[in-house]
């Protein structure tokens, strides 16, 4: 084999490592992310702590995404409710790009004090208006 042929394996080789430290990279901080979403689940299992209900409003689930393609949103939801007077907006911004080119949905599932389970969805880039008002 040439030289010239060589180096370009070598070259070749070290892009597909590159490509794939990325990816790992990647997972890992959805892994992270996952994980952080699961310990903040668990703490609000436990009962209402600071900023955790708007006027007994709790978010059950919240997933971002498209069918079989979805992140656990509901960290981002509960944030955007707290601080946008219940508004939501369905965006890439609630957990990442889990579909990239296609067009997503948030699916909300959400409670009111001790009522039944409400279930609200919005396509990409709509805004969500949770609330306890009847």
């Amino acid at each position: 084999m040439s030289i010239y042929k060589q180096h370009i394996m070598r070259v070749a080789a070290v892009l597909a490592l590159t490509a794939a430290s990325t990816s790992a990279f990647a997972q890992s901080a959805d892994y992270r992310r996952g994980y952080e979403d699961g310990y903040a689940a668990a703490r609000e299992e436990r009962g209402p702590g600071p900023g955790q209900d708007r006027g007994g409003l709790r978010i059950e689930e919240a997933n971002y995404g498209v069918r079989g393609m979805t992140c656990n949103a509901r960290r981002s939801v509960r944030d955007q409710v707290e601080r946008n007077n219940g508004r939501v907006v369905a965006n890439d911004q609630l957990c990442g790009d889990s579909a990239p080119g296609k067009v997503k949905r948030l699916q909300v599932t959400y409670r009111c004090d001790d009522s039944e389970a409400m279930r609200v969805v919005a396509r990409q880039g709509d805004t969500l208006r949770l609330s306890c008002r009847r």
